[in-house]
């Protein structure tokens, strides 16, 4: 065995990733959101930063003999170059000269306070208050905090009485009172209940068979065995269907008719696509990413030669990340443009027809189209929403998975829309099953197995074919 030490020169390529470059990286796939928050920690830290609030249409602009004088005060500063490079990278595309961000609309500046359905539950309980003993009104007040969102009251009995120290029949008088209140439906403690109190509510408190078919033949219902009900009950099938009917008018929720506020989220688009004379235009929302710029003050004292030797090195320092940040965030607009316009060229017929044109598309497809890598697009249309005449998607919304139809191809959703499409057109009497829609679609040249079909189906909440088969009488 021979062991031997030899000394070799390979050369190998790296990349390696300077601080600016991973910062570069980090901005592409921040949110407007998360930007603008990154902007405001900047501008606190950094005292050479500040918002760009001038038009360039503001900017009175440069005369020759303003230039010369401009030169010949410059020659001796080293950091002219550094300024002007600095100028030029500001936003290009500036607002008009009489826009005011606070003349912006937006549905968040509207204050409209909503009622929360504990409010409204609360409210209805003190219109009874007269009615009521101090405690029962306690005992009213802790129910209606334990109704979730939905409507249900979500603790049992045996939990209520240890709590409220309590008898039962006084907390069961009080849940009563609550199943009376508005919404109908309120206050129940399972599905079975809260059907059972609208149906109250309809006139059908009386009718022992209907209440029967809610508390024992409910899942039954649903699986639409119509033939086991009436044959348990002694309804006819026709009466059976009629009363399904009427159940999918009721509420299975009664609460969510009630906004909650802390879910309501807003998102500001980053670029909109408008119609214009017939053409698709792609832009970049202002609003998303404030404009920055060099604080002038700072500028001034830079320029002073005799300034203190830490001051400088302390705003030199400060100036190198002002400068690279408002570098990122104008690459990071003129990335997200490109590929907005990308999109609006490879699915040119949505945004004029609908959804039923969007064609599939890959990152790859994209990042070709404007020469980076995938790795970049993915992180541009990370969080980022778009404007368009069909209404406001994420970026990511377009990259669709395909399916051949001839020389044309249809994305995932265009399949999903052809389903919708295919059910709701079905006859209600013989409702296509998966294999017959997926037979329907590989003649109109589309091949879509049906396990896929079934997907699709699944994801847009269509039940099956055995359980939306409905019955009528001749």
């Amino acid at each position: 065995m021979n062991i031997n030490l030899n000394l070799n020169i390979t050369q190998t390529q790296k990349l390696i990733m300077t601080q600016e470059m991973r910062q570069a990286i980090e901005i592409l796939q921040l949110t407007s959101m998360e930007l603008n928050n990154l902007i405001e920690e900047e501008i606190m830290v950094n005292p050479v930063l500040e918002f760009n609030e001038v038009s360039i249409k503001e900017q009175a602009p440069e005369t020759d003999e303003t230039t010369k004088d401009e030169t010949n005060k410059k020659d001796d500063i080293k950091w002219d170059d550094y300024f002007h490079s600095m100028e030029t990278s500001e936003y290009r595309s500036q607002a008009p000269s009489n826009y005011d961000p606070d003349d912006e609309f937006g549905f968040e500046k509207i204050f409209h306070q909503e009622k929360t359905l504990s409010e409204y539950l609360n409210f209805q309980l003190n219109m009874v208050t007269i009615e009521l003993t101090k405690e029962e009104k306690f005992i009213g007040q802790y129910l209606i905090d334990c109704i979730d969102d939905n409507g249900y009251l979500i603790v049992d009995m045996g939990y209520l009485q240890g709590i409220l120290e309590s008898k039962e029949h006084s907390i069961n008088k009080l849940i009563r009172i609550i199943q009376d209140f508005d919404p109908v439906g309120v206050g129940a403690r399972d599905i079975t209940e809260c059907l059972g109190i609208q149906l109250r509510h309809m006139g059908y408190d009386d009718d022992e068979i209907y209440m029967d078919i809610i508390n024992h033949h409910i899942k039954e219902l649903g699986d639409n065995q119509y033939k086991r009900i009436a044959h348990a009950t002694g309804l006819s099938i026709e009466e059976v269907f009629e009363f399904k009917e009427i159940i999918k008018t009721l509420e299975p929720k009664p609460g969510r008719e009630f906004t909650n506020l802390e879910g309501v989220s807003y998102v500001i688009p980053d670029g909109t696509i408008e119609i214009i004379d017939g053409e698709l235009v792609a832009k970049i929302n202002e609003i998303s990413a404030p404009r920055l710029k060099i604080n002038s003050f700072y500028k001034g004292m830079l320029k002073k030669t005799n300034e203190n030797e830490d001051t400088r090195k302390y705003l030199e320092k400060k100036l190198d990340g002002a400068v690279f940040l408002i570098r990122s965030i104008e690459q990071r607009r003129d990335t997200i443009l490109k590929v907005i316009q990308a999109i609006a060229l490879c699915q040119e017929t949505f945004f004029f027809e609908g959804v039923e044109d969007l064609r599939p598309l890959t990152l790859k497809t994209i990042a070709d189209m404007i020469e980076v890598h995938e790795s970049t697009v993915s992180r541009a249309i990370r969080g980022k929403f778009i404007q368009t005449p069909k209404g406001t998607f994420p970026l990511k919304f377009f990259f669709k998975r395909g399916f051949n139809q001839g020389e044309e191809d249809r994305s995932s959703d265009a399949i999903k829309q052809f389903i919708q499409d295919l059910v709701e057109g079905e006859d209600k009497k013989k409702p296509l099953s998966d294999q017959k829609i997926s037979e329907i679609l590989k003649a109109k040249n589309l091949d879509v197995a049906r396990r896929t079909i079934a997907k699709y189906r699944e994801a847009l909440l269509i039940q099956p074919s055995s359980k939306r088969k409905e019955y009528r009488s001749k």
